[in-house]
Protein backbone atom coordinates (compact mmCIF):
# COMPACT_ATOMS: atom_id res chain seq x y z
CA UNK A 1 0.00 0.00 0.00
CA UNK A 2 1.74 3.38 -0.75
CA UNK A 3 1.83 5.95 0.47
CA UNK A 4 -1.00 8.91 -0.59
CA UNK A 5 1.44 11.87 0.44
CA UNK A 6 4.50 10.59 -1.08
CA UNK A 7 3.04 8.86 -4.55
CA UNK A 8 0.18 10.55 -4.84
CA UNK A 9 1.48 13.99 -5.34
CA UNK A 10 3.45 12.79 -7.91
CA UNK A 11 0.09 13.17 -9.81
CA UNK A 12 0.14 17.24 -9.06
CA UNK A 13 3.90 18.32 -10.13
CA UNK A 14 3.56 20.41 -12.55
CA UNK A 15 7.60 21.78 -12.65
CA UNK A 16 10.40 20.26 -11.43
CA UNK A 17 10.90 21.40 -7.97
CA UNK A 18 7.75 21.86 -5.47
CA UNK A 19 7.76 23.90 -2.22
CA UNK A 20 4.92 23.31 0.71
CA UNK A 21 4.36 23.64 4.33
CA UNK A 22 4.49 20.34 6.20
CA UNK A 23 1.74 21.76 8.37
CA UNK A 24 -0.81 19.15 7.80
CA UNK A 25 -1.02 15.08 8.15
CA UNK A 26 -2.94 13.85 5.27
CA UNK A 27 -1.98 15.88 1.99
CA UNK A 28 0.26 18.50 0.61
CA UNK A 29 -2.97 21.06 0.51
CA UNK A 30 -1.08 23.97 0.30
CA UNK A 31 1.23 23.99 -2.31
CA UNK A 32 3.03 26.96 -4.10
CA UNK A 33 4.95 26.23 -7.57
CA UNK A 34 8.37 27.44 -7.65
CA UNK A 35 9.31 29.93 -10.12
CA UNK A 36 11.01 28.84 -12.83
CA UNK A 37 14.17 30.73 -12.27
CA UNK A 38 14.66 28.33 -9.54
CA UNK A 39 13.91 25.59 -11.03
CA UNK A 40 16.66 26.50 -13.82
CA UNK A 41 19.36 26.04 -11.00
CA UNK A 42 19.07 21.90 -10.13
CA UNK A 43 22.44 20.44 -12.39
CA UNK A 44 22.49 16.17 -13.39
CA UNK A 45 25.98 14.67 -13.25
CA UNK A 46 26.61 11.00 -14.15
CA UNK A 47 29.74 8.28 -13.72
CA UNK A 48 32.23 7.44 -16.30
CA UNK A 49 34.52 4.49 -16.03
CA UNK A 50 37.21 6.95 -14.55
CA UNK A 51 35.25 10.34 -13.98
CA UNK A 52 31.79 12.58 -13.82
CA UNK A 53 30.41 14.48 -16.33
CA UNK A 54 27.51 16.99 -16.75
CA UNK A 55 24.61 16.16 -18.42
CA UNK A 56 20.23 17.70 -19.19
CA UNK A 57 18.81 14.38 -17.83
CA UNK A 58 19.62 10.93 -16.52
CA UNK A 59 18.17 9.73 -19.75
CA UNK A 60 20.95 11.32 -21.66
CA UNK A 61 23.52 10.00 -19.12
CA UNK A 62 25.73 7.07 -21.67
CA UNK A 63 24.05 3.46 -21.22
CA UNK A 64 25.92 0.96 -19.27
CA UNK A 65 25.56 -2.37 -19.10
CA UNK A 66 23.69 -3.06 -15.54
CA UNK A 67 25.35 -4.89 -13.18
CA UNK A 68 24.83 -6.35 -9.33
CA UNK A 69 24.94 -3.34 -7.50
CA UNK A 70 28.20 -4.22 -5.34
CA UNK A 71 30.57 -4.17 -8.86
CA UNK A 72 28.65 -1.11 -10.56
CA UNK A 73 30.04 2.27 -10.35
CA UNK A 74 27.61 4.04 -7.97
CA UNK A 75 27.25 6.39 -5.03
CA UNK A 76 26.85 3.60 -1.92
CA UNK A 77 26.86 6.04 0.49
CA UNK A 78 27.07 10.03 1.64
CA UNK A 79 28.24 11.50 4.88
CA UNK A 80 28.74 15.14 6.78
CA UNK A 81 31.05 16.71 8.40
CA UNK A 82 29.69 18.14 11.67
CA UNK A 83 28.69 21.81 11.09
CA UNK A 84 29.49 23.46 14.20
CA UNK A 85 32.71 23.19 14.64
CA UNK A 86 34.05 23.73 11.11
CA UNK A 87 32.08 27.19 10.45
CA UNK A 88 32.40 28.85 13.82
CA UNK A 89 36.12 27.64 14.64
CA UNK A 90 37.63 27.95 11.09
CA UNK A 91 34.39 29.74 9.41
CA UNK A 92 34.49 27.36 6.54
CA UNK A 93 30.70 25.60 5.47
CA UNK A 94 31.09 22.00 6.48
CA UNK A 95 31.82 19.31 3.51
CA UNK A 96 29.76 16.28 2.42
CA UNK A 97 31.52 13.12 0.88
CA UNK A 98 30.07 10.54 -1.67
CA UNK A 99 31.91 7.10 -1.61
CA UNK A 100 31.67 6.03 -5.35
CA UNK A 101 31.79 2.47 -5.33
CA UNK A 102 34.67 0.92 -7.95
CA UNK A 103 36.29 4.62 -8.25
CA UNK A 104 36.86 6.92 -5.18
CA UNK A 105 35.84 9.77 -2.75
CA UNK A 106 34.07 12.68 -4.43
CA UNK A 107 34.39 15.99 -2.27
CA UNK A 108 30.97 18.20 -2.05
CA UNK A 109 32.24 21.95 -1.22
CA UNK A 110 29.49 24.26 -1.84
CA UNK A 111 29.32 24.38 -5.09
CA UNK A 112 32.67 22.88 -6.11
CA UNK A 113 32.94 18.77 -7.07
CA UNK A 114 36.15 16.62 -6.78
CA UNK A 115 36.93 13.40 -7.54
CA UNK A 116 39.72 12.18 -5.60
CA UNK A 117 40.52 8.69 -7.21
CA UNK A 118 42.89 5.57 -6.64
CA UNK A 119 43.16 2.97 -9.09
CA UNK A 120 44.89 -0.02 -6.82
CA UNK A 121 42.23 0.46 -3.98
CA UNK A 122 39.22 0.61 -5.79
CA UNK A 123 39.18 -1.30 -8.93
CA UNK A 124 38.85 -5.02 -7.99
CA UNK A 125 37.07 -4.22 -4.39
CA UNK A 126 33.08 -2.85 -3.24
CA UNK A 127 33.63 -0.08 -1.28
CA UNK A 128 30.69 0.72 1.63
CA UNK A 129 29.86 1.90 5.07
CA UNK A 130 31.02 5.70 4.93
CA UNK A 131 31.69 6.88 8.41
CA UNK A 132 33.90 9.88 9.81
CA UNK A 133 36.91 10.11 12.35
CA UNK A 134 38.10 13.64 13.01
CA UNK A 135 36.41 14.84 9.78
CA UNK A 136 37.78 12.49 7.78
CA UNK A 137 36.20 9.87 5.40
CA UNK A 138 36.65 6.34 6.25
CA UNK A 139 34.88 3.00 4.53
CA UNK A 140 34.73 -0.85 3.98
CA UNK A 141 36.69 -2.97 1.03
CA UNK A 142 35.54 -6.49 0.45
CA UNK A 143 35.24 -8.57 -2.48
CA UNK A 144 31.00 -10.43 -3.04
CA UNK A 145 31.40 -14.33 -3.06
CA UNK A 146 29.00 -14.00 -5.94
CA UNK A 147 29.37 -11.59 -8.36
CA UNK A 148 33.09 -10.68 -7.71
CA UNK A 149 35.50 -12.87 -10.75
CA UNK A 150 38.83 -11.86 -8.91
CA UNK A 151 37.64 -12.85 -5.36
CA UNK A 152 39.26 -16.42 -5.38
CA UNK A 153 42.35 -15.51 -6.62
CA UNK A 154 42.55 -12.69 -4.32
CA UNK A 155 41.87 -14.05 -1.15
CA UNK A 156 44.27 -17.63 -1.51
CA UNK A 157 47.06 -15.09 -2.41
CA UNK A 158 46.91 -12.88 0.55
CA UNK A 159 49.80 -13.49 2.91
CA UNK A 160 52.02 -11.75 5.27
CA UNK A 161 53.62 -10.23 2.05
CA UNK A 162 50.41 -9.18 0.16
CA UNK A 163 47.46 -8.72 2.43
CA UNK A 164 43.99 -7.06 1.79
CA UNK A 165 43.00 -3.49 3.08
CA UNK A 166 39.60 -4.00 5.19
CA UNK A 167 39.67 -0.38 6.30
CA UNK A 168 40.41 3.00 4.35
CA UNK A 169 40.43 6.42 5.06
CA UNK A 170 40.19 9.07 3.15
CA UNK A 171 43.06 11.91 4.47
CA UNK A 172 41.36 15.56 3.67
CA UNK A 173 44.45 17.21 4.12
CA UNK A 174 46.91 15.31 2.20
CA UNK A 175 43.93 14.15 -0.06
CA UNK A 176 45.66 10.77 -0.17
CA UNK A 177 43.68 7.33 0.63
CA UNK A 178 45.47 5.68 3.42
CA UNK A 179 44.72 1.82 4.53
CA UNK A 180 44.15 1.24 8.12
CA UNK A 181 43.08 -2.62 8.91
CA UNK A 182 43.93 -5.11 6.90
CA UNK A 183 43.54 -8.80 7.09
CA UNK A 184 46.85 -9.39 8.35
CA UNK A 185 45.85 -6.68 11.21
CA UNK A 186 42.70 -8.76 11.68
CA UNK A 187 44.93 -12.12 11.53
CA UNK A 188 42.24 -13.20 8.80
CA UNK A 189 43.30 -16.75 7.38
CA UNK A 190 43.78 -16.77 3.45
CA UNK A 191 39.91 -17.72 2.44
CA UNK A 192 38.95 -14.63 4.93
CA UNK A 193 37.73 -11.45 4.45
CA UNK A 194 35.66 -8.95 6.05
CA UNK A 195 31.76 -8.44 4.39
CA UNK A 196 30.34 -6.30 6.70
CA UNK A 197 31.09 -3.90 9.87
CA UNK A 198 29.29 -1.07 12.28
CA UNK A 199 31.04 1.35 14.20
CA UNK A 200 28.88 2.30 17.25
CA UNK A 201 31.22 5.14 18.16
CA UNK A 202 33.44 3.33 20.52
CA UNK A 203 33.48 -0.23 19.08
CA UNK A 204 34.15 -1.57 15.52
CA UNK A 205 32.51 -5.09 14.94
CA UNK A 206 33.03 -7.02 12.05
CA UNK A 207 31.41 -10.15 10.22
CA UNK A 208 34.12 -12.59 8.62
CA UNK A 209 33.23 -14.75 6.06
CA UNK A 210 35.62 -17.80 5.49
CA UNK A 211 35.03 -19.32 1.95
CA UNK A 212 36.49 -22.61 1.99
CA UNK A 213 36.23 -25.42 -0.50
CA UNK A 214 33.85 -27.23 1.45
CA UNK A 215 32.12 -24.94 3.41
CA UNK A 216 31.60 -21.65 4.70
CA UNK A 217 31.93 -20.72 7.90
CA UNK A 218 31.24 -16.67 9.95
CA UNK A 219 32.65 -15.73 12.69
CA UNK A 220 32.91 -12.07 14.72
CA UNK A 221 35.06 -10.04 16.29
CA UNK A 222 35.20 -6.25 17.78
CA UNK A 223 37.86 -4.22 18.65
CA UNK A 224 37.86 -0.57 20.75
CA UNK A 225 40.85 1.76 19.14
CA UNK A 226 42.70 3.30 21.88
CA UNK A 227 44.86 5.60 19.50
CA UNK A 228 44.43 7.51 16.45
CA UNK A 229 43.56 5.35 13.40
CA UNK A 230 46.68 6.56 11.28
CA UNK A 231 48.89 5.53 14.13
CA UNK A 232 48.06 1.71 13.49
CA UNK A 233 48.45 1.73 9.73
CA UNK A 234 49.57 -1.46 8.23
CA UNK A 235 53.57 -1.82 7.38
CA UNK A 236 54.41 -0.09 4.33
CA UNK A 237 57.72 1.71 3.92
CA UNK A 238 56.52 4.73 1.87
CA UNK A 239 53.65 5.53 4.31
CA UNK A 240 55.86 5.29 7.04
CA UNK A 241 58.42 7.38 5.65
CA UNK A 242 55.35 10.37 5.14
CA UNK A 243 53.39 9.46 7.85
CA UNK A 244 56.53 9.03 10.63
CA UNK A 245 54.25 7.03 13.12
CA UNK A 246 55.27 4.34 15.17
CA UNK A 247 54.01 0.88 13.60
CA UNK A 248 54.41 -0.99 17.15
CA UNK A 249 50.64 -0.08 17.86
CA UNK A 250 48.73 -3.33 17.29
CA UNK A 251 44.84 -3.46 18.32
CA UNK A 252 43.49 -5.33 20.97
CA UNK A 253 40.50 -7.93 19.38
CA UNK A 254 37.71 -9.45 21.15
CA UNK A 255 35.39 -12.23 20.12
CA UNK A 256 32.04 -11.29 19.44
CA UNK A 257 28.91 -13.11 18.47
CA UNK A 258 26.24 -12.93 15.74
CA UNK A 259 23.57 -11.75 17.59
CA UNK A 260 25.44 -9.12 19.03
CA UNK A 261 26.31 -8.30 15.45
CA UNK A 262 22.72 -8.00 14.26
CA UNK A 263 21.41 -5.95 17.53
CA UNK A 264 23.70 -3.24 16.24
CA UNK A 265 22.16 -3.15 12.93
CA UNK A 266 18.35 -4.14 13.94
CA UNK A 267 15.27 -2.05 12.69
CA UNK A 268 14.44 -0.13 15.72
CA UNK A 269 10.71 1.28 16.27
CA UNK A 270 10.45 4.71 14.97
CA UNK A 271 8.51 5.93 18.29
CA UNK A 272 12.67 5.85 19.46
CA UNK A 273 14.21 7.78 16.70
CA UNK A 274 15.51 10.93 18.05
CA UNK A 275 12.73 13.75 18.68
CA UNK A 276 14.26 16.21 15.81
CA UNK A 277 13.20 13.09 13.80
CA UNK A 278 10.16 12.77 14.64
CA UNK A 279 9.07 16.17 13.97
CA UNK A 280 10.28 16.31 10.98
CA UNK A 281 8.43 13.61 9.93
CA UNK A 282 5.25 14.50 11.67
CA UNK A 283 3.10 15.35 9.11
CA UNK A 284 3.39 11.57 7.32
CA UNK A 285 0.08 9.77 8.46
CA UNK A 286 0.67 7.74 11.42
CA UNK A 287 -0.01 4.46 9.49
CA UNK A 288 2.24 5.25 6.90
CA UNK A 289 4.56 2.41 6.60
CA UNK A 290 8.49 3.27 5.85
CA UNK A 291 11.96 2.32 6.63
CA UNK A 292 14.69 5.27 6.99
CA UNK A 293 18.62 5.18 7.44
CA UNK A 294 19.87 8.03 10.10
CA UNK A 295 22.97 9.45 9.44
CA UNK A 296 24.73 11.77 12.02
CA UNK A 297 26.85 14.53 10.66
CA UNK A 298 30.98 13.21 11.28
CA UNK A 299 29.68 10.14 13.20
CA UNK A 300 29.39 6.34 13.47
CA UNK A 301 27.32 4.12 11.20
CA UNK A 302 23.89 4.61 10.84
CA UNK A 303 20.51 3.29 12.40
CA UNK A 304 17.64 2.37 11.16
CA UNK A 305 13.97 2.83 12.13
CA UNK A 306 10.66 1.41 11.03
CA UNK A 307 7.30 2.51 11.29
CA UNK A 308 3.90 -0.25 10.48
CA UNK A 309 5.80 -1.78 8.12
CA UNK A 310 4.15 -5.46 8.76
CA UNK A 311 3.11 -7.06 5.62
CA UNK A 312 2.99 -3.43 3.77
CA UNK A 313 5.45 -2.22 0.53
CA UNK A 314 7.51 0.26 2.79
CA UNK A 315 8.91 3.94 1.71
CA UNK A 316 12.64 3.67 1.86
CA UNK A 317 14.42 7.37 3.06
CA UNK A 318 17.60 7.89 3.85
CA UNK A 319 17.75 10.75 7.14
CA UNK A 320 20.65 13.31 7.57
CA UNK A 321 20.88 14.67 11.14
CA UNK A 322 23.19 17.60 10.96
CA UNK A 323 23.97 20.24 13.60
CA UNK A 324 21.33 23.15 12.12
CA UNK A 325 19.08 20.81 10.12
CA UNK A 326 17.31 17.45 9.55
CA UNK A 327 16.29 16.38 6.06
CA UNK A 328 14.99 13.01 5.09
CA UNK A 329 15.13 11.97 1.40
CA UNK A 330 12.69 9.26 -0.07
CA UNK A 331 12.97 7.17 -3.45
CA UNK A 332 10.43 9.29 -5.41
CA UNK A 333 12.29 12.45 -4.80
CA UNK A 334 10.29 13.24 -1.74
CA UNK A 335 12.15 15.38 0.84
CA UNK A 336 11.57 16.65 4.37
CA UNK A 337 13.68 19.64 5.35
CA UNK A 338 14.18 21.31 9.22
CA UNK A 339 16.53 23.80 10.68
CA UNK A 340 18.67 26.19 8.99
CA UNK A 341 21.41 26.10 6.44
CA UNK A 342 25.03 26.75 7.52
CA UNK A 343 24.87 30.93 8.14
CA UNK A 344 21.29 31.39 7.80
CA UNK A 345 18.24 31.96 9.76
CA UNK A 346 16.04 29.38 10.90
CA UNK A 347 13.17 28.11 8.51
CA UNK A 348 9.62 28.41 9.38
CA UNK A 349 10.17 28.78 12.94
CA UNK A 350 11.52 25.34 12.91
CA UNK A 351 8.38 23.66 11.57
CA UNK A 352 9.39 21.12 8.42
CA UNK A 353 8.82 22.06 4.85
CA UNK A 354 8.64 19.70 2.26
CA UNK A 355 9.96 19.54 -1.38
CA UNK A 356 9.69 17.77 -4.53
CA UNK A 357 12.45 16.88 -6.46
CA UNK A 358 12.71 16.44 -10.00
CA UNK A 359 10.78 13.56 -11.21
CA UNK A 360 13.36 10.83 -12.42
CA UNK A 361 12.43 8.40 -15.31
CA UNK A 362 10.90 4.79 -14.69
CA UNK A 363 13.64 2.65 -13.63
CA UNK A 364 14.87 5.14 -11.71
CA UNK A 365 15.45 6.45 -7.94
CA UNK A 366 16.73 8.44 -5.57
CA UNK A 367 19.83 6.53 -2.73
CA UNK A 368 20.92 9.34 -0.81
CA UNK A 369 22.05 13.08 -0.03
CA UNK A 370 23.98 14.87 1.49
CA UNK A 371 24.30 19.43 1.78
CA UNK A 372 27.38 21.60 1.84
CA UNK A 373 26.64 25.32 2.55
CA UNK A 374 23.62 26.19 0.04
CA UNK A 375 24.13 22.92 -2.03
CA UNK A 376 22.16 20.32 -1.82
CA UNK A 377 23.50 16.97 -3.74
CA UNK A 378 20.99 14.22 -4.23
CA UNK A 379 22.36 10.87 -5.78
CA UNK A 380 20.25 8.56 -8.14
CA UNK A 381 20.91 5.87 -10.23
CA UNK A 382 19.27 3.35 -12.83
CA UNK A 383 17.89 0.27 -10.44
CA UNK A 384 16.68 -3.08 -11.05
CA UNK A 385 16.24 -5.05 -8.00
CA UNK A 386 19.87 -5.91 -7.54
CA UNK A 387 21.13 -4.71 -10.52
CA UNK A 388 22.60 -0.82 -11.58
CA UNK A 389 23.08 1.06 -14.45
CA UNK A 390 23.06 4.64 -14.92
CA UNK A 391 24.19 6.10 -12.00
CA UNK A 392 25.03 10.07 -10.77
CA UNK A 393 24.09 13.07 -8.99
CA UNK A 394 21.95 15.71 -8.89
CA UNK A 395 22.78 19.48 -7.41
CA UNK A 396 19.87 22.18 -6.36
CA UNK A 397 20.81 25.45 -5.13
CA UNK A 398 19.04 24.66 -1.92
CA UNK A 399 19.24 28.49 -1.02
CA UNK A 400 17.41 29.62 -3.82
CA UNK A 401 14.75 27.17 -3.18
CA UNK A 402 13.83 27.51 0.21
CA UNK A 403 14.91 30.93 0.82
CA UNK A 404 14.20 32.19 -2.02
CA UNK A 405 17.69 34.11 -2.54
Amino acid sequence: MKNKLIYRSALLILCSLMLFSCSKKTSAAEEDVIPEKIITTHKWYCFTATDFEKIKTPEDAPKVIKKPYTESIRVSGIGQTAAIDEYENKNTIPKAYALINHLGVMELNGEETVLHTDKLIFKDFTADGIVFMNSNPVFSLYKDAFFNETLGSTLSSHSENQDISVLVQYDTKANAFFPIINTDSLKLAPTAQVTDYFWDGNFWYYCIKDSKENKTEFSYIKWNPSTALLSILPNDSSIDKETNVDKKTKISLVPSSESEFRKMQELKKFSSAPDRIKKLLSCLPQDFPFTITVKTAGGPSPRKYENNTEDQIAAEGIVQLSDSWVGAVFKDGTMYFSGALTGKRILNNSKPIALRLPKLPEGFIYTDFGISGDMLYVSWEESSFFETGRAGLLSVDLAQVIYNE
